[in-house]
């Protein structure tokens, strides 16, 4: 008895497990994923990050009609920041346009953190995915103008400090939102009544100002800290002859070596010519690859995570399975009727056809029958004789 109650106790067990296995599967395949995990097999979740400002709206902007002004408001990280965009609906894409002057305020991106070295501008849709737009460059202390396409039609916009442009996730030192618009303005957008939030993976960066950058350009810089960023994230240093693994594993592995391939020529180039365009060219390549390595390692790209998970739901599944044919009661033994009754049916008794039809189902009870009858049979004919 108490084993039968121990292995009930673990088959509920096995299928709370099951559920929290399933939850995450889901959720990571309709809002991004809810579970990440890096090569060293540590699980790196995806977090939803709030927007904790007043007057954050989302908007809707009309297909194929001009151009509207939306403004950008500085977060508490950046109260004195602001811009001004442009924003016009054309056929297949909405385009945002960033003038030179249309951007005030913005500390140098390392004051938020010594993890950061830039700004990006990302559009956020209404279910929280964030896309890289761009990065937000300086000449000196002067932004430079950008121009850049998003396939959404309906979004709301954030600049935050990142460690590179090539970032796949965003950081939570967000420094500028898009706000609501003015009730004045010709072209009024459609607003969306939604909180606004967005999701990522990345949440380890460090947040204590450094004490000085080194005096290399910005673009070495980022390069240095995307690799270092993606060897945190469990990329191996170096191949080894037992990374056969996924085509995930060996990819990032690729990656990450061609990333430090790079970043040793951007270095070669430094040294032979600190103004040279060689720099600028290889360290930007280096960080977009290494930056593809890290994502790839924290789940923020590729099926890995969902293969992984779907491979513990099947194995506790077959655990479940086995508990439950193990703790299943045998089925209890039919009664089998070897003689016909003698005594009389009482008056109380079911009728005779409720009675009948069991008996005459017992393969017994034909025996038994076939067996008086043959033997009657045998004494007439004896009489007879």
């Amino acid at each position: 008895m108490c084993l039968h109650i121990c292995q009930r106790w673990k088959v509920a067990g096995i299928a709370l497990l099951l559920a929290a296995a399933i939850t995450p599967a889901i959720r990571a395949n309709d809002r991004k994923s809810s579970a990440a995990a890096s090569s060293s097999d540590k699980n790196v979740s995806l977090e939803s990050v709030n927007l904790d400002e007043p007057d954050g709206q989302i908007l809707s902007y009309r297909h194929l009609a001009g151009s509207t002004d939306v403004l950008m408001r500085g977060t508490k990280r950046a109260p004195d920041a602001r811009a001004r965009l442009k924003i016009g609906s054309r056929p297949g894409f909405v385009e945002l346009d960033i003038n030179r002057g249309n951007i005030t305020g913005l500390v140098p991106a390392h004051r938020l953190g010594q993890d950061f070295l830039t700004y990006v501008l990302w559009a956020v849709s209404v279910d929280g995915r964030a896309s890289n737009l761009g990065e937000i460059t300086f000449e000196g202390d002067r932004p430079v103008p950008i121009n850049v396409t998003t396939p959404y039609q309906t979004f709301w916009l954030m600049i935050t400090a990142e460690p590179n442009y090539a970032v796949v996730d965003p950081s939570r030192q967000m420094v500028l939102y898009s706000v609501k618009q003015d009730s004045t303005s010709e072209n009024r957008e459609n607003p969306i009544k939604s909180p606004l939030y967005y999701y990522t993976h990345y949440n380890s960066y460090l947040t204590s100002a450094p004490d000085k950058l080194a005096p290399v350009p910005n673009q070495l810089l980022q390069a240095r800290k995307a690799v270092e960023l993606a060897m945190k994230s469990g990329v191996p240093a170096a191949k080894s002859k037992s990374n056969g693994g996924a085509a995930e594993e060996t990819s990032r592995q690729n990656a990450l070596d061609q990333a430090l391939e790079y970043l040793k020529k951007a270095e070669t180039a430094f040294s032979a010519n600190p103004n040279g365009q060689d720099v600028v060219q290889n360290a930007r390549t280096a960080a977009q690859i290494a930056e593809n390595a890290r994502a790839l390692a924290m789940g923020a790209v590729g099926g890995l995570v969902v293969r992984q998970l779907e491979a513990e739901v099947k194995q506790l599944e077959s655990e479940v399975t086995r508990l439950q044919a193990e703790t299943k009661a045998p089925p209890a033994p039919t009664p089998i009727l070897t003689n016909l009754p003698t005594a009389p049916i009482a008056l109380v008794s079911p009728p005779i056809q409720d009675v009948a039809i069991p008996l005459v189902k017992q393969p017994a009870l034909w025996f038994a029958v076939a067996g008086w009858a043959l033997a009657i049979v045998a004494l007439f004919r004896r009489k007879s004789i």
